[in-house]
């Protein structure tokens, strides 16, 4: 984590507010298993904003939901080894999003008609990442594109936007239940992980930690999304100092989007007014 962070400069992380005025929280459920080196979920979905719920073994697993573009084989070997060797998402597909930072979880994402393939990122000890390995999963969303959840947005409570590289949204927050748009107006994929800092803890103090662990709690946080992508988060939040990191590297240079900025601390505030 030092490396990660050295030379960050915490000034003019705070972006203005922007508020999220939506119509209704979606219904639908995906439940995906992960566990044994192998992913459990259904075949098929259906069009619209859907809640992606995911189960673990315990063992950290990143699970990040891809559409494949139109034209790619559809048995995903091609695009799982893409993956393995890549920084970000390969041309083939697009990242939509999926839970991170525990051994469970819930994001809400828009599905729209095609094939996708839900795979874990994260890279073991030889380097190579989970989907290479078994741990992925091709499903189909067949539907009227039509129907795909245009005009059944989740109602916000905040947004972040995920900028190349940083988050905009309002730094003050209330305490209690969330639901968090997390969207990429970027031009990389991004994510967002969010801790909660243990009371009296500075953010440098974290930052510069052996180990970070001793200095925040993690929360919750919502894996790779691609350009133009959202995503929804469920929260609840008790007062006290939040930060918003994303670990994904950069293109250019493999460098964690981190080490060039993309952190925000957040104030949670008891009685606050919502954005």
């Amino acid at each position: 984590m030092r490396r990660l962070f050295a030379g960050l400069s915490l000034a003019g992380i705070a972006c203005e507010a922007k508020g999220d005025r939506a119509q209704r929280a979606p219904e639908p459920e995906f439940i995906v298993s992960v566990a044994g080196g192998s992913v459990t979920a259904p075949a098929t979905a259906g069009p619209g904003w859907t809640r992606l719920r995911v189960t673990e073994d315990g063992e950290g697993h990143i699970l990040v939901v891809f559409r494949l573009h139109d034209g790619v084989p559809p048995d995903a070997s091609a695009f799982l080894a893409a993956l393995d060797t890549a920084r970000g998402t390969p041309p083939a597909a697009i990242a939509l999003g999926g839970p991170e930072m525990g051994d469970s979880g819930e994001v809400v994402l828009r599905l729209r008609p095609g094939t996708h393939v839900i795979a874990c990122v994260r890279r073991g000890e030889d380097g190579h990442r989970h989907g290479s390995r078994g741990e992925a999963k091709v499903f189909v969303v067949a539907g009227d594109a039509d129907s795909s959840g245009a005009d059944s947005v989740p109602v916000a409570t905040q947004t972040v936007r995920m900028l190349d590289f940083a988050y905009g949204g309002s730094d003050r927050w209330p305490a209690g239940a969330q639901l968090l748009r997390v969207e990429n107006a970027g031009r990389e994929d991004h994510q967002l992980r969010l801790v909660r800092l243990h009371d009296g803890t500075a953010v440098s103090a974290w930052m510069n930690a052996e180990d970070p662990g001793n200095h925040a709690t993690d929360i919750a946080g919502v894996a790779r999304i691609g350009p133009s992508e959202a995503a929804y988060l469920r929260l609840d939040l008790a007062p006290g100092t939040y930060v918003l990191y994303c670990l994904v590297p950069d293109l250019a240079e493999g460098r964690p989007h981190v080490a060039l900025g993309m952190l925000k601390v957040v104030q949670v505030e008891a009685g606050g007014e919502r954005t």
